[in-house]
């Protein structure tokens, strides 16, 4: 590719404790080395930190990673925003949609779009008979009455995250026998917890744990190894070079037995995925399971983009139960990346980093195209 430069790339972050104070700071770092080699400029930037009129041009107050360090500075509006925000509350979504409705409509473009919250993906999914088998059903948590018909439904044992993307944090199992009900899961924290409670307590016990956040209700899946720890398949599909979804790599995440999810921020680890569904399920049912969950992450960044918009990347999770079936958990619009080099996966990792830029660099030269007709 021509190292002719074509443009600058905006990442979008939310302010986190520390020096720089954001997060991702490795996948970051890695996309702002990469882009040099592909003709673009990268530097990240906070929606809370208001444009600045300086020579007759908005400035945007960011970092930029150059000569082994990151250098604060201000920067013109960028050509394309990538949005990383990943937002711990209500003001965080706000605030960010608040500085781009600030900014000059023509001047810049979405890398990609958002994703709704799982309720809605869910409800937009199921119309779609190739993937309805595959997920789980579904209930809104609102009150004492969706508790109560998620324990008649599901047989006294369910599942409850926040609608919005939690990283397998704020989560919780519910297990009725009797009058006790078993609660297990994890805090706003993410720290693991455990405990039993009347049953006739439940309603206002889950309403306090919920707060002010929308839930959704499953059916509680067994999707754990034979050793008792949970475990699903994360799938990352991106666009290239040339604007089509391509499977970029995938890895089990596995979590310890006590903990309910696999998510790697909950302390979760990445396993290579074919030897470890061999192992599990024997090498015949590996290979069917490999089978669907290729098909399906092909079949679905398409449909999603029919329903929300645009796309670039997306992070799908699969669980897998005792049985081999494959279900479909959960479809993130802003992925980590990790796990490919905590399994020595380098292609993938390489892959993750340089997609976003390649893609990125397909925008623009497309932008270019048109103007120049």
């Amino acid at each position: 590719m021509s190292s002719n430069f074509i443009g600058t790339l905006g990442v979008m972050v939310c302010r986190r404790a520390g020096s720089p104070p954001f997060a991702e700071k490795e996948f970051l770092r890695e996309l702002s080395l990469a882009s040099s080699r592909l003709g673009m400029t990268v530097f990240v930037f906070f929606p809370e930190d208001k444009p600045e009129p300086s020579k007759g041009s908005q400035q945007i107050p960011g970092y930029i990673y150059k000569q082994n360090q990151w250098i604060q500075g201000f920067f013109p509006i960028p050509d394309i925003i990538y949005d990383r925000c990943l937002f711990l509350n209500a003001e965080e979504t706000s605030t960010a949609a608040a500085f781009l409705n600030r900014l000059p409509k023509k001047s810049w473009s979405f890398w990609s779009r958002g994703l709704p919250g799982k309720r809605k993906i869910y409800d937009f999914l199921k119309c779609e008979q190739t993937l309805s088998p595959y997920l789980p059903h579904t209930l809104t948590y609102a009150s004492s009455r969706s508790l109560h018909k998620a324990l008649h439904l599901f047989d006294g044992e369910f599942f409850m995250k926040p609608s919005g993307g939690s990283h397998g944090s704020h989560t919780l199992y519910v297990s009725c026998k009797g009058n006790t009900a078993i609660l297990q899961g994890r805090d706003r924290a993410n720290s693991i917890f455990r405990k039993s409670i009347p049953v006739r307590e439940l309603s206002a016990w889950v309403k306090q744990f919920t707060g002010q956040r929308h839930f959704i209700i499953q059916p509680y899946l067994k999707l754990t190894s034979r050793d008792g720890r949970p475990f699903d398949t994360r799938v990352l599909v991106q666009k290239n070079a040339h604007g089509r979804w391509t499977i970029t790599g995938m890895a089990i995440r596995q979590g310890p037995a006590e903990g309910m999810t696999s998510n790697l921020h909950g302390g979760g680890t990445a396993i290579s995925v074919t030897p470890f569904l061999e192992s599990e399920f024997g090498v015949a049912i590996a290979s069917d399971i490999m089978t669907c969950i290729n098909r399906l992450s092909e079949h679905i960044p398409p449909i999603l983009e029919s329903g929300f918009g645009r796309l670039g990347e997306l992070g799908i999770d699969f669980g897998i139960d005792c049985s081999g079936k494959v279900w479909l958990l959960e479809v993130n619009s802003k992925p980590g990346r990790r796990a490919f080099r905590q399994i020595g996966d380098i292609p993938a990792s390489q892959l993750s980093v340089e997609n976003p830029l390649r893609y990125a660099r397909y925008l623009l030269l497309r932008q270019l195209r048109r103007v120049n007709t």
